[in-house]
């Protein structure tokens, strides 16, 4: 069953989140130019690039992100470059450090981003079309990149453990953990990733243009 949404409490569910340059500010100078640096790396097929600049279907996205995560730092810049080849794309950021009651009126009935939060890896993104009805989700980073990931993790046990804990006992590993793992992604994402990644969301941006089509 479809829940249709005021329109206007879809809209300020929408633009309680944050442009690309607004997120941004929410980093220090370090974070600010790796976004910039990842955002400038990538490079969109000229197929991807035809597709979108024509795109007929007007699609809303909400990218749900974690701050503090290296996969934010890789897929947002991905994401913000196939939202703006489209001029019927409009892409928000949402951290879930904010308040998601907005955004949990929108996304799918089976899913309640309060109980849920803590179990799903970020980033996430929401599709919406014009109606504000959820048409797809993505996330939280390509299906590549996971046996990858995996295997870091098993050779770096300390990480996930850290990061689980509210206060963490000892920042610094944490934080040299996180800078480890950013590196490495970021070599993995200059390498394939980034193709993986744009491959997967623009399988989805076609798929619901061909259900429109139909």
């Amino acid at each position: 069953m479809t829940i249709h949404i005021p329109y206007n409490e879809a809209i300020f569910a929408f633009t309680a989140g944050e442009t690309f340059r607004e997120y941004m500010l929410r980093f220090g100078p370090t974070q600010r130019l790796m976004l910039s640096q990842r955002y400038d790396a990538v490079r969109v097929s000229t197929d991807a690039q035809s597709t979108l600049s024509t795109y007929p279907v007007w699609l809303y996205w909400v990218l749900l992100v974690s701050d503090d995560t290296p996969d934010t730092l890789m897929v947002l810049p991905i994401v913000q470059r196939l939202a703006e080849l489209s001029p019927r794309i409009d892409l928000r950021i949402l951290s879930d450090e904010a308040d998601l009651s907005a955004l949990n009126t929108l996304v799918d009935e089976e899913i309640d981003l309060a109980e849920v939060l803590a179990d799903i890896d970020l980033p996430h993104l929401f599709i919406f079309d014009e109606e504000w009805n959820q048409q797809a989700q993505w996330g939280p980073r390509p299906e590549a990149a996971e046996e990858r990931l995996e295997q870091w993790l098993t050779s770096h046990p300390d990480y996930e453990h850290l990061m689980a804990e509210d206060d963490t006992e000892d920042p610094d590993q944490l934080e040299q953990l996180i800078a480890e793992l950013t590196a490495q992604m970021r070599l993995w994402y200059n390498d394939d990733l980034t193709v993986a990644c744009i491959d997967e969301i623009m399988a989805l941006v076609n798929e619901l243009n061909n259900d429109d089509a139909e």
